[in-house]
């Protein structure tokens, strides 16, 4: 499997060692090739394109582009953001996901019962529903809420215990969106979940890693 780290829209880089060397790492002992690609027409030359918080926003003929992949060439891509919209990232997100029933809100997180570090927004789940293979518990901090509609599946949620800024419990932090060409537009609420602070702890290793071999 060969996977494309975005780096066309000002996303946060793999090449940072400092929060994914654990993440690059552990793929490629798995035979998972993720590289860091710069150029937009060449993402859709690999099996996984990942937007890791875009902060730049997507063009009319990019949105088609991804798209097409998506509905005609079997593509899986992920994008991840944010709690609070921060640097409009959600927005830039939603250009693309909102029109498969997945829109990601502006708003946070918290757990008073369930979470770590002393910090209520780096909160912990095990309402796992999609790729749980091996996975019982995640660690998801700082992630924004996901309204789901449209066909589009829950992947992750937050615990009972959880609210949201405007007082919603268990919000929806990963949906998924399939289509017929056997495309998945995977859309998450964190974008630090597999960084090097979350990768090691609970099951986020594993449950990485069954998100990119798709092993539900």
């Amino acid at each position: 499997m060969k996977v494309a780290w975005s780096a066309t829209h000002q996303e946060f880089l793999l090449t940072d060692g400092y929060y994914f060397s654990g993440l690059y790492k552990h793929l490629c002992k798995r035979k998972i090739e993720i590289e860091e690609v710069d150029d937009f027409d060449r993402l859709f030359e690999y099996d996984v394109i990942v937007f890791n918080y875009p902060e730049n926003p997507f063009s009319s003929e990019e949105k088609e582009k991804i798209r097409e992949a998506l509905e005609q060439k079997g593509k899986k891509i992920i994008f991840t953001a944010h709690f609070k919209n921060k640097d409009g990232v959600s927005e830039i997100c939603n250009s693309i996901t909102r029109d498969y029933g997945i829109d990601i809100l502006p708003e946070g997180i918290k757990d008073e019962m369930h979470h770590l570090e002393d910090d209520l927004f780096i909160i912990t789940t095990d309402e796992v529903k999609l790729y749980r293979e091996g996975v019982k518990e995640v660690v998801f901090p700082y992630s924004a809420p996901l309204e789901v509609e449209n066909g589009a599946e829950v992947v992750l949620r937050a615990r009972k215990t959880s609210l949201t800024d405007s007082g919603k419990k268990s919000p929806v932090l990963i949906a998924q969106k399939r289509f017929e060409s056997g495309g998945k537009l995977i859309v998450c609420g964190s974008c630090i979940f597999w960084d090097n602070f979350s990768l090691f702890r609970l099951d986020n290793l594993q449950f990485v890693v069954n998100i990119f071999e798709g092993a539900e």
